[in-house]
């Protein structure tokens, strides 16, 4: 072989080496899945198959866990091990995650720590059931913009929608200020206490959102919890005083005009006690989705009203055709933790 076609072979291995390493490189960069067996201190049984997800999140990491995850039955454990990333990829992996009905932790490969910081912290609360390991490190600090700084427009959107994420998660909205006070070169991380809580780590509590109180764009006071159908409708529950009279507002997350075309009976069940709700007008679209209106009649009022914080109640939704996605009854489950509380003050207000 001559010296020049040593050369060229040098170039061309040289070449396929940096291709090789760079495609090592960007898979490196991206968060992975895989089924393995893990042993975690604490969970019950303490080693079993769960789903690890290993690396930073990235924007297509979310749909990419929707398709991996496609045939995993809901229950089944994400165990999370990751530096963060994108803040809305964190976000939307935790919408991910609790559309699947997974529950979350933190566990580790050879090949990572048993972290989940940043942006990972956020995908964690999307877990159903969240367990945060003894030995295992959840942080937070600021979000900040690889390419751009952030304006101050900017940053109040995404606050608010933390917020409501953080609401719609279950979890104590506390938890921001972990974040909001630590500078993106620092990171908090909670101790167990602190994640037990803040409901950060929920094993072993109550599964169900407590209630909370907030104040409408027109001054009005509403009591709001969220829920979903079977893993995959999220739905928005509400109560509001129109006209010196407690109404229920039931809000839903989908862009299926066929299935809020008609009436649709809703029916709550508080003690094995079925109350049938009142709807006063059509589904009204909103915001990508449907609501109504519901009148409530004065008994499924006093047994609200009375409800203690560790009862569970359904709701349970008559369509003529279910939304898409939706299979069977239509069955909204919901703990009463906070309720009577809010509602004594709603009715005050």
């Amino acid at each position: 072989m001559k010296l020049s076609d040593t050369s060229h072979f040098s170039r061309l291995t040289i070449a396929f080496i940096a291709v090789s390493m760079a495609l090592l490189s960007h898979q490196l960069m991206a968060m992975t899945f895989q089924m393995q067996e893990v042993c975690i201190e604490g969970m019950t049984p303490r080693c079993q198959n769960i789903a690890l997800a290993e690396g930073p999140i990235v924007k297509n990491t979310p749909a990419e866990f929707k398709e991996w995850s496609r045939n995993i039955p809901s229950g089944t454990w994400i165990a999370l091990t990751s530096p963060g990333g994108s803040v809305v990829g964190g976000l939307q992996l935790g919408q991910a995650i609790r559309m699947g009905g997974f529950n979350t932790t933190i566990g580790n490969s050879e090949y990572s720590p048993n972290n989940c910081l940043s942006a990972c912290a956020y995908a964690f609360l999307g877990g159903v059931i969240r367990y945060l390991p003894p030995n295992a490190k959840y942080g937070l600090h600021q979000y900040r913009a690889p390419e751009k700084e952030i304006n101050a427009d900017e940053a109040q959107k995404l606050n608010a929608i933390m917020g409501k994420y953080v609401d719609s998660m279950g979890v104590d909205r506390r938890v921001l200020d972990y974040a909001q006070l630590t500078s993106s070169d620092k990171m908090t991380v909670l101790s167990q206490t602190e994640a037990k809580r803040l409901r950060v780590d929920n094993y072993g509590q109550s599964l169900y959102p407590k209630w909370r109180l907030e104040v409408a764009n027109d001054g009005k006071l509403l009591v709001l919890n969220t829920a979903n159908i079977q893993g995959r409708l999220p739905i928005s529950i509400g109560f509001a005083k129109m006209k010196q009279a407690i109404v229920c507002v039931i809000y839903y997350k989908s862009n299926d005009e066929v299935a809020f075309t008609t009436t649709t009976p809703h029916k709550m069940t508080i003690d094995n006690q079925s109350h049938s709700l009142v709807q006063t007008s059509s589904w009204q679209e909103k915001n990508g989705g449907y609501q109504m209106i519901f009148d409530i009649p004065k008994k499924t009022l006093d047994a609200l009203e009375n409800i203690s914080d560790d009862s569970v109640f359904t709701i349970n939704a008559e369509f003529f055709q279910n939304p898409k996605g939706i299979q069977g009854p239509a069955t909204i489950k919901l703990g009463g933790l906070g309720l009577k509380n809010a509602l004594n003050i709603l009715s005050k207000s």
